[in-house]
């Protein structure tokens, strides 16, 4: 009995120990948005924010109709997602890249990504997606200043990243276009 007892607690320790994250962000970070609904248990469950029932091209709609400078886009796929992640677990299920008249670089089709203004990355849940923020950002402080900089905006399931090209004043009106989402 006190065998299987301490057994017990060492692998609730064990499982237990890698669930912490870290809410630690480098000089690269901008502020977040998140909703304040807990992610849903289990990939099937309803949603329960206005983002978590949307994809990313919805998500787009919702940027563009709030008025921001987006003048092409581009869906990821299993085909052309240079991150060869979308539909893997604990990855993006949705994904769509934005181009903003601000940056003046177009959108490259055939291999879309964040430079010409930015990208939507939908997960299953929310704690996803926030993984997903945090090792971006992380990879980008370890990396430094040569790698650039990006802004992350949380809502529900979803991710929106903005180039850090643009001014902290142009990245401020997707902040508050995210947050109007959620």
């Amino acid at each position: 009995m006190r065998k299987t007892l301490i057994m017990t607690i060492t692998a609730v320790a064990a499982l237990t120990a890698g669930c912490s994250s870290s809410a630690e962000e480098g000089t690269v970070a901008a502020p977040s948005t998140t909703a304040a609904a807990p992610a849903p248990s289990s990939a099937s469950a309803a949603p329960t924010t206005a983002a978590e029932s949307l994809d990313a091209a919805a998500i787009l709609a919702e940027l563009q109709s709030a008025g921001l400078p987006i003048t092409d886009s581009a869906a990821v796929t299993e085909t052309n997602d240079a991150n060869n992640l979308i539909g893997r677990p604990g990855q993006y299920v949705s994904k769509t890249a934005f181009a903003d008249s601000r940056v003046g670089q177009p959108i490259d089709q055939a291999a879309p990504g964040n430079d010409a203004g930015g990208s939507i990355e939908v997960f299953a849940t929310a704690a996803d997606a926030r993984t997903r923020s945090d090792y971006i950002q992380k990879s980008l402080a370890s990396l430094g200043p040569v790698a650039g900089t990006e802004y992350h905006y949380l809502t529900g399931t979803a991710l929106v990243r903005v180039t850090g090209v643009l001014p902290p004043s142009a990245a401020a009106e997707y902040e508050t276009a995210v947050a109007a989402i959620g």
